[in-house]
């Protein structure tokens, strides 16, 4: 009866734990992420084993109701992409950094420190789950400054600051009232320069060779996958 009575105790521990609420109406996150490129250059979204870079980044919560927070995120780390583009293929001189040496587009890579501001809608809300759920789901969307320095000095990254969209889902498991770990998976999308720096600061679709190989015109985007720790109070 005894032990029965433990277990019982033990399951409804996991299922209710009191997260960011009205009596800890501010969180702090710290995490580590892996960032991702996708843009003129290619694509490394979801690619582990090519080219990604680490970054560190930490959050301040705000509680605003049950149902919506506002968060100010900021991280600092490598981004960048190495193209994947079959030798003997030659790209357009407009087309190329001024730094390039090969036939086709020159490497990128820089770091980029990002700030941003945005509004996340929680799941655990008492309409979809219970507000002191274990497992706290949420979307968020925001507006971010980046900016990007030129690690290679090969004048290939449009060095400065960088407007971005930003959105992301993540879920948070509350450990209890005051601790929580938590994955969130963000994208960032540059909405007025050109990350990649080529020698017309145009990258128009253009037919490169005989085989009608393209380069298309398309936003730089980054992608966070990021793992974390947080702090009620």
């Amino acid at each position: 009866m005894k032990k029965n009575l433990i277990v019982t105790l033990l399951l409804l521990s996991t299922l209710s734990a009191k997260g960011q609420s009205t009596t800890n109406k501010y969180d702090l996150t710290l995490g580590a992420s892996i960032q991702h490129y996708n843009g003129n250059l290619g694509s490394s979204f979801f690619k582990f084993n090519t080219v990604c870079f680490g970054a560190v980044n930490t959050s301040f919560g705000a509680y605003l109701n049950k149902s919506f927070d506002v968060n100010i995120t900021g991280s600092i780390g490598h981004f960048g992409y190495h193209p994947e583009h079959e030798n003997g293929v030659v790209v357009p001189l407009e087309l190329r950094c001024p730094g390039c040496e090969g036939l086709g587009m020159g490497e990128l890579r820089s770091l980029m420190v990002s700030g941003n501001i945005a509004i996340k809608y929680k799941f655990a809300n008492d309409i979809l789950l219970k507000e002191n759920s274990k497992f706290a789901p949420y979307v968020y969307a925001g507006l971010g400054l980046n900016h990007l320095s030129d690690n290679m000095k090969r004048n290939c990254v449009n060095v400065g600051y960088h407007y971005t969209l930003v959105s992301g889902a993540g879920i948070r498991y509350n450990i209890n009232e005051k601790f929580s770990i938590g994955y969130n998976l963000g994208i960032g999308c540059f909405v007025t320069k050109k990350v990649y720096n080529t020698n017309t600061l145009e990258n128009a679709m253009i037919v490169i060779d005989s085989d009608h190989t393209n380069i298309e015109k398309r936003k730089d985007l980054y992608m966070q996958n990021t793992l974390s720790l947080g702090m009620n109070f």
